[in-house]
C-alpha cells in the first residue's frame, strides 16, 4: 500500500493506492493520527488508486472520521471505482461519509469545518 500526502488548501489530501487491508490499515491510521495532531481539520482520503479494501481498511477510514469529528473536522472520500464504493455502500457508510468522484469535487463541494466553540 502507498500513501501520498498533498495539500488542496484548506484541505489535506491523503492518496491511498494498492490494498487497504489488515497490513495497510495501520499505516493509514498512523497517517491520519499525525495529520490530526498537526491540526488538520479537513481531510480528503483519495481512494482513486485503491485496488482492494477489507474490513480493517474500512475501520481505519471510520476511525479517521471519528478522530476528525471529535475535533470539529470533516472527512471526504474520493472513490471513482464503483466496485470499491459498493463495499462502503453495503455497510451504509455512504450515509455518514461524503463520497466524490474526484479531488476537485471533494474540495469544491465541502464547506471547510469551522473552529470548535470553546468556553
Amino acid at each position: 500500500m502507498t500513501i501520498r500526502r498533498s495539500e488542496r488548501p484548506p484541505w489535506t489530501v491523503l492518496s491511498v493506492g494498492g490494498e487497504l487491508d489488515v497490513v495497510g490499515a495501520p499505516d493509514l491510521r498512523q497517517a491520519v493520527v499525525k495529520e490530526v495532531a498537526d491540526g488538520c481539520r479537513g481531510l480528503i482520503i483519495d481512494l482513486s488508486e485503491l485496488d482492494f479494501v477489507d474490513s480493517f481498511g474500512m475501520g481505519a477510514i471510520v476511525g479517521a472520521l471519528k478522530r476528525l469529528r471529535q475535533r470539529g473536522g470533516e472527512l471526504a472520500l474520493v472513490c471513482p471505482s464503483r466496485r470499491i464504493r459498493r463495499v462502503f455502500e453495503l455497510c451504509d457508510l455512504d450515509r455518514i461519509i461524503a463520497f466524490h468522484d474526484s479531488i476537485d469535487s471533494a474540495a469544491g463541494s465541502q464547506p471547510m469545518p469551522s473552529a470548535p466553540v470553546t468556553s
